[in-house]
């Protein structure tokens, strides 16, 4: 016996503790964790009612109520029609259930450090994060008799006939579902410096180190059940004069396990200007309808080492199946020998590395009558070394295996031009809107290919 119904029950921890070690140390210690139970339908909700959407209403009954012929019968006789092979939605939900059991835990302990003693303005913060996921579920479900209505010629009446005789089952069986266990490790060390010096000079600093590391407990193969890590510094470093001028450098310092030492780290440089027009002095007359006047531009560097599949991550190194079933061979006086065979499934490629796009932008930023705030955003993308399979390569070099490389570019440009307004009226109401366009274009520039003969089979363009 079993109930099925919808139950899911969720439960939550949680904790927040600060100590003031100093008066200028602070540790925080945060726990987090959540737990969920489900029982069920074996599809879920959205199953049935997209089956009940798919079934023919009036073909057949959900069931047939047993008569006195039946009184005997034990089971459920569910309707169905011709050779039982249509849309039972009331059995599919009540043959069976499923349960879910999820975990997540997170723990987390920072230090805070104030260093104006140093030099005002600085300060230190170091956290060490970790965050535990468990899941797995499991199902039991019988097979459903189905019956049909057929005329019964001795009696001029109707007879209920057993479509499926030697394939329904009144037992429960028993299957595993989906197990997953994971694990993410998160470190996180900064060193902050914001002043503001006569009040005329805004300066500000930051210096972030970070390294991360995820396992996954059931991957599935050797590659992707090794740790997915990340390293990286990161620095930024802005000036402000009189709310008017302002400058920021930001770099990014990174490296990735996907790629030999010799491309592992890579440089991600970019910086951005600002002049804020309308707190000049020669502004004053133009403020009563342009409140907000800004111009802005930046350019920089952005890199991306999630290329390719987890499975297929570590392109410096080779992929050997050193038992591969497809390339066996059968040999013997009687041919009754038979050995498994070597496959390449990837050459080292040493030479693969960041992914990068060069971005510019430049935005203009008005506000009318303290009212109205417009604003445009001009924006380039160029993106370069993009992962793709080559396309040129000849049959008669005899590799067996595909090979990729850094070979695609693209550009993308466009523009984002967004409309707020905010307007209070005297009787306490106010109203606001919200107004979003974008035009965007992106094409190919560099495409692996082969060399078409017609131009309109090209990606490139």
């Amino acid at each position: 016996n079993f109930n099925n119904n919808i139950d899911l029950k969720t439960y939550t921890l949680r904790g927040n503790v600060n100590i003031n070690l100093t008066k200028a140390t602070e540790l925080l210690v945060r726990l987090n964790g959540s737990f969920d139970d489900y029982t069920g339908p074996i599809g879920g909700g959205t199953k049935v009612y997209r089956d009940i959407m798919r079934s023919n209403p009036v073909l057949f009954p959900a069931y047939y109520p047993p008569g006195e012929e039946y009184k005997f019968v034990r089971h459920v006789m569910f309707g169905n029609y011709d050779r039982g092979g249509y849309l039972n939605p009331y059995a599919d939900m009540v043959k069976g259930y499923r349960e879910y059991s999820r975990s997540m835990m997170l723990a987390q302990l920072e230090l805070r450090q104030n260093l104006s003693m140093v030099t005002p303005g600085l300060s230190f913060r170091t956290m060490a994060n970790t965050t535990r996921n468990s899941y797995f579920d499991i199902s039991r479900q019988y097979v459903p008799f189905y019956y049909r209505l057929a005329p019964n010629a001795s009696t001029g009446g109707y007879r209920l006939d057993l479509i499926n005789e030697n394939d329904g089952r009144e037992y429960l069986d028993y299957n595993e579902g989906t197990k997953t266990v994971s694990s993410v490790f998160y470190m996180e060390s900064a060193l902050n410096y914001n002043r503001v010096i006569n009040d005329r000079h805004s300066v500000s600093g930051l210096l972030v180190y970070i390294l991360r590391n995820r396992l996954d407990g059931n991957s599935g193969s050797l590659q992707e059940s090794l740790a997915f890590r990340n390293l990286g510094l990161s620095g930024r470093a802005t000036y402000g004069y009189d709310n008017r001028y302002h400058i920021e450098f930001n770099f990014g310092y990174n490296g990735s396990e996907r790629f030999h030492e010799s491309n592992r780290f890579g440089f991600f440089p970019s910086a951005g200007i600002a002049w804020t027009d309308s707190n000049e002095k020669f502004w004053d007359p133009l403020k009563k309808t342009f409140s907000s006047f800004r111009i802005r531009g930046t350019y920089g560097l952005v890199g991306n080492d999630a290329i390719g599949s987890s499975s297929d991550r570590f392109f410096y190194l080779s992929d050997v199946d050193m038992n591969a079933v497809d390339r066996a061979w059968t040999f013997g006086r009687d041919r009754s020998y038979t050995k498994n065979g070597i496959l390449i499934n990837r050459y080292s490629n040493t030479e693969i590395s960041w992914e990068a796009a060069y971005k510019t932008n430049v935005a203009l930023e008005v506000g009318l009558f303290d009212k109205v705030q417009v604003m445009a955003d001009f924006f380039r993308e160029h993106r370069k070394n993009i992962l793709m399979p080559r396309q040129s390569i000849p049959t008669t070099m005899g590799l067996s295996a595909p090979v990729s490389a850094n070979l695609g570019e693209g550009i993308g440009k466009g523009i984002d031009l967004s409309v707020n307004t905010n307007y209070a009226f005297g009787s306490g109401f106010w109203l606001q809107s919200l107004m979003n366009f974008t035009y965007a274009t992106n094409a190919y520039k560099s495409y692996e290919e082969p060399a078409y003969n017609e131009w309109w089979l090209s990606k490139v363009g």
